[in-house]
């Protein structure tokens, strides 16, 4: 299979765990902003932490075909969310500075964090590498 077919049903596979996965942080993130006493900040952080484990075993296998395994890989995945969350969060409060503006902000964070989390993924956690494969 040529690489850009590859890429895009990678990309397609990818959508629908990031549907699954959007589902889950927005509900965590809609119950925590209106039944808890969390601001919609931390209501944020708190429900894109629920979706990392979820997000590394079905990116891993569904999304990236990944049956290999190294002991660096769980870390890179963290380091990459990691930096997604910060991304995430600074994207989230300054599109949300603005009173309503609270789900406009969470899908903008939300469509800049799944572009930094693929091309991270593909190409620096679940890459391929020449020494694993040989």
């Amino acid at each position: 299979m040529d690489e850009s077919r590859k890429t895009a049903l990678q990309a397609i596979r990818f959508l629908i765990v990031s549907g699954v996965s959007l589902s889950i942080d927005y509900g965590v993130y809609s119950f925590l902003s209106h039944f808890t006493m969390l601001d919609s900040s931390w209501a944020k952080r708190v429900s894109f932490v629920c979706i990392f484990a979820w997000g590394y075993f079905a990116h891993k296998h569904f999304t990236f075909k990944n049956r290999g395994f190294s002991a660096s890989e769980p870390l890179r995945f963290g380091l990459l969310y990691l930096t997604g969350w910060v991304i995430n969060s600074l994207v989230h409060d300054y599109a949300a500075a603005n009173p309503g503006a609270s789900n406009p902000a969470f899908l903008a964070a939300t469509f800049v964090w799944a572009c930094w989390n693929f091309v991270g993924q593909k190409y620096f956690v679940f890459r391929k590498r020449e020494i694993e494969e040989g």
